[in-house]
């Protein structure tokens, strides 16, 4: 794989199709087309050139994908973004997409020759998409029937908004794949289960790009069938080390990569899926196996720690080297043969916990991170662009694969499980048998041993959990669950059967701190699941127009957690979209004032001394706003937390 790839459109086009179903219509996008692109004009019956007066999506978005010159389309996407205020980055390749050939572009025929129904049918159907509704044979026989349509030209549509979910059945592809390519549903059905089959691991933006290049060698990235390659990695970046994070996040990154920087690039090109990460930091060791090339500097890894006589490789001090001696690789061999020895006493031990907890103060991005690990659960793998992640995720909830449900104080075994329910007969109340979402899940799950499922209980804390759960809360554990090792079953009420857990089935909570903290969570529930905590994270905010956001962000929650506790503080996924100071005002009004109100309720002098400054009811602006926050920023008044005053 070519060294310059770096996959930048992966999340611009996804987005432009979402903004175009969610606040378009067939005539304003013929506005914006016209803009966009004025040498492409429509037609009427006398052959005279007119604009567009009404267009579909998928028109709209191949005609960015033309066989033109990469910096012309890099200035139409930039066009487009100023336009329809698109947030996701510009551009800067497009590696991996076929292009749409320049003189049968279009998905609809010129005007007098186009039937009424044509455009509202390609609306139609991107609509389906960004639902995730399933792909029904009669969409495409629909809409082939057009003219200009064929089911290639709608796979490259397919595989240019949903990168991680669809694969392109052009030429290069179905022959790198060793597919013969046929005008046929069934052949498009054939691209993706046998691109799946074949490479796993990859998405197929990065199987299409190697069939771009044309070549019969495995992707750069694809497991190594020579044997694995080990590199001893470090993760010190001027003078901070990251291992920690690189083992939460399961991950490794190349700082100067990262910071804009070329150095190490030629080496970590050579780094193949399936390779063997020695991680060596004074404060953590580790041994990882790569399970993903994000892009030429990061990588995911599945990383264990592990006790690693360090001092063994005092020739390895680079930030990443390839480890050669025959005694050092024999040494990493015998560690993971130990690991996997461990892990071989345990075989029914699942690669992620079956049930789990995510709990933080609020904005931690709990609920983000559901969708992420729902996703690496069912598929093994989860795109880097969430809004693909996300896509992925509608596509798997619409399969039934995964639910999501949130307890509240009134739900119930009933709600959860299964119960009856009245309903109307005519004029007459009857009662009819309702099984919820666990029911639901856990006999598909059970029917389809040979994949993953994943119900997600959002708020799980809110609930009364001995009420909801019942003798659930015993099943669930993991050497209860169907063919482990003391295997459990229970009857159901108002069923004549026995009921226990399926092994595919997992849970996942989420918890907010500042409802509930973990220390009084039900002991039940913290006995049956593993709990991760997430934290608000200031390196993930940035500055904005000179005002120091991660900064005064710390600052805020070490002032939060001194006068109340840590449970309470604020995340940062409030303040991720805020791109001004405008929006920042916006937010602390709308969104911070309030939530510190609620925390100080009837303790004003408090909620002073967190910020001064806003003791006023009329809104600052401006100016004043900015000094009120950075007076929170530079107050180093408050007592470490913990520490009494004499």
């Amino acid at each position: 794989m070519s060294e310059q790839t770096s996959f930048t459109w992966l999340p611009f086009f996804n987005e432009m199709l979402t903004k175009i179903c969610a606040e378009y219509n067939a005539q304003s996008l013929a506005e914006v087309f016209n803009e966009i692109f004025p040498g492409q004009q429509d037609e009427n019956p006398k052959n005279n050139k007119i604009s567009f007066q009404e267009m579909d999506p998928l028109t709209f978005i191949a005609c960015f994908n033309r066989n033109i010159a990469p910096n012309n389309r890099i200035e139409l996407c930039k066009h487009a973004k100023e336009i329809m205020n698109l947030q996701a980055p510009l551009p800067a390749d497009f590696m991996g997409i076929p292009c749409f050939s320049n003189f049968a572009t279009w998905f609809v025929r010129y005007a007098y020759e186009r039937g009424k129904d044509d455009i509202s049918l390609l609306w139609a159907f991107a609509q389906k998409r960004l639902n995730a509704q399933k792909i029904e044979e009669s969409e495409f026989e629909t809409l082939v029937k057009l003219p200009f349509i064929g089911i290639t030209k709608i796979s490259q549509f397919l595989f240019i908004c949903f990168p991680t979910i669809y694969y392109p059945m052009d030429a290069k592809t179905c022959s790198f794949l060793g597919i013969k390519r046929e005008n046929s549903f069934s052949c498009f059905q054939q691209v993706q289960q046998i691109a799946k089959q074949k490479y796993p691991s990859q998405f197929p933006y990065q199987l299409s790009f190697q069939a771009w290049e044309d070549k019969k060698a495995p992707l750069e990235g694809s497991a190594n069938i020579q044997g694995p390659s080990f590199w001893a990695v470090r993760s010190n970046w001027e003078g901070q080390d990251q291992s920690g994070r690189f083992i939460a996040q399961n991950c490794w990154e190349n700082g100067y990569g990262k910071n804009g920087m070329d150095k190490h690039r030629n080496t970590l090109s050579r780094v193949a899926v399936g390779d063997v990460f020695i991680l060596l930091s004074p404060a953590n060791t580790a041994i990882g196996k790569v399970t993903q090339r994000i892009n030429w500097w990061s990588f995911q890894v599945a990383w264990t720690k592990q006790k690693i006589e360090d001092y063994l490789f005092n020739g390895h001090n680079a930030t990443i080297s390839k480890v050669r001696e025959p005694e050092l690789i024999d040494y990493v061999k015998k560690l993971l043969s130990d690991r996997d020895d461990t892990s071989a006493h345990h075989s029914s031990k699942p690669k992620y916990p079956l049930n789990q907890i995510l709990y933080g103060p609020p904005g931690t991005g709990k609920t983000y991170h559901t969708v992420t690990k729902a996703v690496e659960i069912i598929d093994g793998k989860v795109s880097p662009v969430y809004s693909l992640a996300k896509a992925r995720f509608d596509e798997l909830k619409n399969e039934g694969k995964i639910k999501f449900i949130t307890f509240h104080q009134n739900y119930s075994y009933e709600d959860f499980m299964v119960g009856i329910r009245p309903m109307l007969n005519g004029e007459k109340i009857a009662y009819k048998l309702y099984e919820g979402p666990f029911k639901q899940i856990a006999d598909k799950a059970r029917k389809d041993t040979g994949n993953n499922y994943v119900l997600i209980i959002d708020e799980i804390n809110r609930g009364n959990i001995s009420k909801i759960f019942g003798e659930l809360i015993t099943l669930i554990e993991n050497d209860k669950r169907e063919k482990n090792e003391i295997t459990m079953s229970a009857p159901l009420l108002y069923l004549q059967e026995e009921f226990s857990v399926p092994n595919n089935l997992y849970i996942i909570g989420t918890m907010n701190t500042a409802d509930k903290s973990i220390a009084l969570v039900d002991i039940a529930l913290r006995r049956r699941f593993v709990f991760e905590e997430m934290m608000p994270d200031e390196s993930l905010l940035q500055s904005i127009e000179g005002f120091d956001l991660p900064g005064w962000f710390k600052r805020l929650n070490e002032k939060i957690t001194a006068e109340l506790d840590r449970d309470h503080q604020l995340g940062h996924s409030y303040f991720m979209k805020v791109t001004n100071k405008a929006e920042l005002q916006q937010k602390f009004y709308q969104c911070i004032l309030p939530l510190l109100q609620e925390y100080f309720y009837g303790n004003p002098e408090k909620l002073k001394k967190i910020i001064p400054g806003f003791e006023q009811k009329d809104q600052l602006k401006d100016d004043e706003f900015i000094k009120a926050l950075e007076k929170i920023l530079h107050d180093n008044t408050d007592n470490n937390p913990g520490m009494e005053e004499d």
